[in-house]
């Protein structure tokens, strides 16, 4: 054999190892969005029912969470701050449900859900008092997202009780 031969072989050789090589990293690239997606679905969905469980958990908590949603001018002074505070958390979840959803993080069934459940409560009564005071604590984009929205983009706005 004359190195010629030996010099062609041994480049197939190479070609095929790059070849299986850039098979294998795509693979594991592959692997790795799919367990960050689920971490993130995962993630997103915990911070959300935990807020949900706190409010819930707490009698006082959940009549102020109530009540602000739907009457806030019932609410005294130390009430509505307790109402802003349950805002400010549950809609810090919903910027993050938001930017992962902009990022590829969430598929888009999981954001259409949650989507509906965002501009429900933020045409509340009492989060659209909240927002005017809290909006430029939260990024531009979100507060674009909320606020060009409508009632109307709300697809089940009456089979709701608050």
């Amino acid at each position: 054999m004359n190195w010629e031969v030996l010099t062609a072989i041994s480049g197939v050789i190479a070609s095929a190892a790059v070849v299986i090589s850039v098979v294998y990293l795509a693979k594991q690239i592959q692997t790795n969005t799919i367990a960050t997606h689920s971490q993130t679905h995962f993630a997103t969905t915990t911070a959300l029912a935990e807020t949900a469980a706190n409010i819930a958990s707490n009698n006082d908590l959940s009549e102020v969470w109530r009540k602000g949603l739907s009457a806030p001018g019932e609410l005294d002074n130390d009430e509505f701050f307790r109402f802003a505070l349950l805002g400010t958390s549950v809609f810090r979840n919903f910027e993050t449900l938001y930017f992962q959803h902009r990022t590829g993080l969430v598929s888009e069934e999981f954001w259409e859900g949650h989507q509906e459940n965002i501009l429900w409560f933020f045409h509340r009564p009492g989060i659209q008092m909240w927002w005017k005071e809290k909006r430029l604590g939260f990024g531009k984009d979100f507060r674009e997202f909320l606020e060009t929205s409508s009632q109307a983009d709300v697809k089940s706005p009456n089979i709701r009780r608050v």
